[in-house]
């Protein structure tokens, strides 16, 4: 049963970010990551969102005793659902033969509902700053809709964490002006496995010259990675106090699909190449 909103949890850990900015920045990063994977599976039924907001964004404890353990400050990792579909729509195209008959009937432009196409992504964007205790950047700067904005006109998050500059980087990319230029959900999640597990930035410093050196390096990376996330499994299989986390399925869920080609667009849309 959720417990409270995304506005509930920002609203009271004001305190929380400043005393903890890496722990908070990075809750953050878990709860983005989990909406993305929400998007994503609303995108493979064609259906848009359109009214991503905090207030939207459920949050649901994991107790233990389902298979979750305790996160630092003795707070758990609580997993995000997404509500309130009324403003959603699904993109023709995927009905029965009578809905595809209707759809006959309709504009280019209403079929492929193009100008939705990167409407959750954009919202997403918006979310990063107000999960990090910033306002809107739409509301305070209203100019940038009248006048056209790039990314370097974006206000600029505080830099308070390791996470801070990554978040600051996703959120410009997310809020493209441009919606053939902005990013994927697909691309975003990526990106916020990145920040959470690497690779980072001292795989880019590498000395390799070809883009099959790197790759080699990424594929060693990606295969060290899972050998050591087996050894945890393995290690808590034998104790019974220590359950399978919340960011260990997350963090599974990533590996599994992880392959060079991925990490290298991800790197480079972070700047780390």
């Amino acid at each position: 049963v959720p417990h409270q909103t995304a506005a509930d949890f920002v609203g009271v850990a004001e305190t929380f970010h400043k005393d903890d900015p890496d722990q908070y920045e990075r809750r953050v990063c878990f709860l983005l990551l989990q909406l993305c994977n929400g998007l994503e599976h609303l995108k493979e039924h064609n259906v848009i969102h359109r009214d991503l907001c905090l207030e939207n964004l459920l949050l649901v404890r994991c107790k233990p005793f389902i298979g979750c353990g305790r996160t630092k400050n003795d707070k758990h990792l609580p997993r995000l659902l997404i509500t309130n579909f009324l403003k959603a729509m699904q993109k023709p195209g995927t009905g029965e033969s009578k809905a595809k008959k209707n759809q006959a009937r309709l504009a280019p432009e209403i079929v492929s509902a193009s100008q939705f196409k990167k409407f959750d992504e954009f919202q997403t964007g918006i979310l990063i700053y107000e999960l990090l205790h910033q306002p809107n950047p739409f509301e305070v700067q209203t100019h940038l809709r009248e006048q056209g904005y790039n990314q370097g006109d974006l206000p600029a998050l505080p830099n308070l964490s390791i996470y801070s500059s990554g978040l600051q980087k996703l959120a410009h990319l997310l809020l493209e002006a441009d919606p053939i230029r902005r990013i994927s959900i697909t691309e975003a999640k990526r990106i916020l496995q990145c920040l959470l597990w690497g690779p980072r930035k001292d795989i880019a410093d590498q000395p390799l010259k070809h883009k099959e050196a790197l790759h080699g390096a990424l594929q060693n990376w990606i295969d060290m990675k899972r050998a050591l996330l087996m050894m945890k499994f393995a290690e808590r299989a034998v104790d019974a106090e220590h359950n399978v986390q919340l960011e260990d399925w997350l963090c599974c869920q990533y590996l599994v699909s992880a392959a060079p080609s991925s990490l290298f667009n991800s790197l480079k849309l972070l700047r780390l190449f």
